[in-house]
């Protein structure tokens, strides 16, 4: 199917980074020793209910796009986000009931959601519903086990404190930087047909290394001192907001790709059609434009013969080889039945008709294997073209359709052009 380069997130992982660049300012701003009202109150408190609201955002997300990597990404984030703040942001209130906060357990939290971030990349998006419930309470566990044993036995985990990092070069900067970057990385190389999460889960990583690394280089630029303490709080209430907005863009990407696309054939449907012989979609419809219409020929004795698994997987193989041809510049929609419609901005007619006349051959050598049997099919393309804003799209369409008919009455796998004028006779 066609997937837009945005659905990869590049406008999420350029949010995150001007979250970031707005907690060093922030952090500048406020300086060594923030105001006790906005450390020990505003931001704790925000950073609290922050974190319920994306563990409530993933937790509710998956009937709806039964996704592991946001089920889990929610509950994480949201867990990291609650327990630094209980543990930390509020612990001025009971300080002398627990002991003060080991060295090191900041840079736990950031080495935690880039890891997170890194896990969410690679893991399966859709596993059984028991395995997604299974594998977020073993990861959620673990890391809730972690940042508890840290909190409460400091003198156990005292080598943690080699992950706050002294100077910009430090190693421990050096790795929160390097891992945020394969991070980005991975999922710069992997597919993007991930409604968005690409772009959220390099978010994610680029936030926690930002932070991990922000007091270190604020002071190497000569806009240090900061306090580490309050970027720490800055970022568990950035962290779960970026992601319970990007949970909500995939979430509405999700289901534009339902409303938008065919299951079976992988493309476009014909409300997607519609939408754009209405002018409402994002495809450029201004002159030049041409339309090709395609049609299995005597698809209803394929079915007839073969039975109607064999012409779905017919029908799927044609629409696939159509795409293949026609992208990234067109757009493919199933028109109906075994009918497909191709949208071509910025070409005439005349253009098209070598990729028709290649397409049409692609399709006709073609075989799919049903059992023992290898089946070939035909197919009749219909062109027309749109040259003037005066002519709707729609009258294209019924030229295309015209030259369609045309093709099928004069012997099938064939290619017809047919303009407007020629149409309306």
């Amino acid at each position: 199917m066609i997937v837009r380069s945005a659905r990869w997130g590049v406008l999420l992982l350029a949010a995150s980074a001007a979250l970031l660049a707005g907690a060093g300012a922030a952090a500048v701003t406020v300086g060594p020793l923030p105001p006790p009202g906005l450390a020990g109150i505003i931001l704790p408190l925000a950073g609290l209910l922050l974190g319920v609201l994306v563990l409530f955002a993933g937790h509710v997300s998956y009937p709806r796009v039964q996704n592991l990597r946001v089920y889990l990404a929610g509950y994480s984030i949201g867990l990291q986000s609650i327990l630094y703040v209980v543990f930390v942001g509020l612990a001025r209130y009971y300080i002398d009931a627990i002991p003060t906060v080991p060295r090191g357990y900041r840079e736990v939290v950031y080495l935690l959601g880039i890891l997170l971030a890194g896990a969410c990349t690679l893991l399966p998006a859709f596993p059984t519903y028991r395995s997604t419930r299974i594998l977020t309470l073993v990861l959620v566990g673990l890391q809730a086990t972690l940042l508890t044993a840290v909190r409460f036995l400091p003198a156990s985990f005292g080598f943690l404190e080699r992950l706050e990092p002294d100077r910009l070069l430090s190693p421990p900067a050096i790795a929160a930087v390097g891992l945020a970057t394969a991070v980005v990385l991975v999922n710069a190389l992997l597919r993007p047909q991930t409604f968005y999460l690409r772009g959220a889960f390099s978010g994610i990583a680029l936030l926690a290394a930002g932070a991990w690394v922000l007091p270190s280089l604020l002071t190497a630029v000569g806009y240090g001192p900061v306090s580490p303490d309050f970027v720490a709080l800055l970022y568990v209430s950035c962290a779960p907001f970026f992601l319970a907005g990007s949970i909500l863009a995939h979430i509405l990407a999700r289901m534009e790709h339902r409303v938008s696309y065919d299951p079976l054939l992988q493309i476009y449907n014909r409300e997607f059609c519609n939408r754009i012989l209405a002018e409402q979609s994002s495809i450029n419809t201004r002159p030049p434009l041409c339309v090709m219409m395609i049609d299995i020929d005597h698809f209803k004795q394929v079915n007839d013969t073969w039975g109607h698994q064999a012409g779905d997987r017919i029908l799927f193989n044609v629409a696939q080889t159509v795409q293949k041809s026609v992208v990234p510049e067109g757009v493919v929609c199933r028109y109906g039945g075994e009918e497909l419609i191709v949208f071509i901005p910025g070409r005439t007619g005349r253009d098209i008709v070598p990729l028709a006349q290649r397409l049409r051959a692609s399709v006709e050598g073609m075989e799919t294997s049903l059992r023992s049997k290898r089946i070939s099919v035909t197919v009749s393309i219909g062109i027309s073209d749109r040259r003037s804003a005066r002519h709707s799209l729609r009258q294209v369409v019924r030229a295309a359709d015209k030259a369609l008919y045309i093709a099928k009455e004069n012997g099938r796998n064939q290619i017809r052009f047919v303009r407007i004028k020629e149409a309306a006779r």
